[in-house]
């Protein structure tokens, strides 16, 4: 986005802010079939003290890095908070015409991020929904590197074994290989927008929220290129058990975040992951379920969300003066 671009007048208040508060990077794709396409302008949010210990964030399908707007607000006094929005995201570029999108990319996009852009050395990593996806193919990524520790990664709500999880009708329709190109003609960013927070939040987000995310879906035509970066099933579907088997094999300690409410990766998906994956393991592994909270975790619950991110750097958190209701519970057991 250039200067002209970040004056106009009709961007809704919250996308503007967060805009203002981000900066862009040029990234290469290194996969065959995207040569041509050149450089890529990335989007990127850092806040916080550069100096204290950094958190990456990782967003999900279809949004962006917006998604962690009230996390950013409840962290960044104490952690340097970081995230950026994938190519095909957010107010990153969104190339078409033949450009392949792939989880496998977009892990190598997030380890140059961390390795060129914040130039740090040791972080926790919090995903979301595609970005679990991300995540563990970076552990791929990780394990044949020296440059960066990973100290926590932090899974939220998201459909990291598809033989369980409950695919819409919608994300059906654009993802199949007839319907998908002729369907994501119609599609806009406010379509997207109302469908999201009326199907997966509980606690529904502000018009204003709501303006500014269908701002941001809608940036460079993104409603149109939704057949191509729902894909990302297909992908999931064909490495997860790699991935998940990776996890397993991981010294990395790993936490389970999850929103009990969700019906699109319901819990069996992270009760699953967890009793075969994660339980199983030597490595410190947690598993939280937070009630009231539906697939996007982070925005009907962000402050149990960031006291249990708080928690992985070993914070006394203290979740008495949450009701009973509400309270989280661990389900190690």
């Amino acid at each position: 986005m250039n200067k002209k671009d970040r004056n106009v007048t009709d961007i809704p208040k919250l996308a503007r802010q967060w805009l203002n508060s981000g900066r862009f990077f040029k990234w290469t794709s290194a996969s065959e079939e995207n040569k041509s396409f050149g450089e890529l302008n990335i989007f990127s949010v850092q806040k916080g003290d550069g100096k204290k210990p950094p958190i990456l964030m990782i967003h999900g399908y279809p949004t962006s890095s917006f998604d962690f707007m009230e996390l950013f607000d409840l962290l960044s006094m104490d952690y340097f908070v970081c995230a950026l929005d994938t190519q095909g995201y957010g107010f990153s570029d969104k190339p078409r015409n033949g450009y392949k999108y792939s989880i496998e990319d977009d892990a190598r996009l997030v380890n140059y991020y961390i390795n060129e852009v914040l130039n740090v050395r040791n972080l926790t990593v919090v995903t979301h929904d595609k970005g679990n996806s991300v995540g563990l193919a970076l552990l791929d990524l990780y394990k044949n590197q020296n440059r960066y520790t990973i100290g926590h990664l932090i899974l939220t709500n998201g459909n990291i074994y598809l033989p369980l999880a409950n695919l819409t009708g919608f994300q059906k329709i654009l993802l199949n290989r007839l319907t998908g190109p002729v369907a994501t003609k119609f599609v806009t960013g406010k379509t997207l927008a109302n469908r999201l927070n009326k199907t997966t939040h509980n606690i529904t987000e502000s018009p204003e929220k709501v303006r500014s995310n269908a701002f941001i879906l809608g940036y460079q035509n993104g409603g149109q290129i939704q057949h191509d970066i729902i894909q990302y099933l297909n992908q999931r579907k064909h490495y997860e058990v790699q991935w998940l088997e990776n996890l397993r094999n991981s010294t990395v300690p790993t936490t389970l975040v999850w929103g009990e409410e969700d019906t699109i990766a319901p819990t069996k998906v992270s009760d699953y992951v967890w009793a075969n994956y994660l339980k199983v393991r030597t490595a410190q592994s947690n598993y939280w379920i937070i009630p009231g909270a539906n697939h996007y975790v982070q925005n009907d619950k962000p402050e149990i969300v960031s006291k249990l991110i708080r928690r992985s750097f070993g914070e006394e958190v203290d979740f008495r003066e949450i009701s009973e209701e509400e309270r989280p519970y661990s389900r190690m057991a």
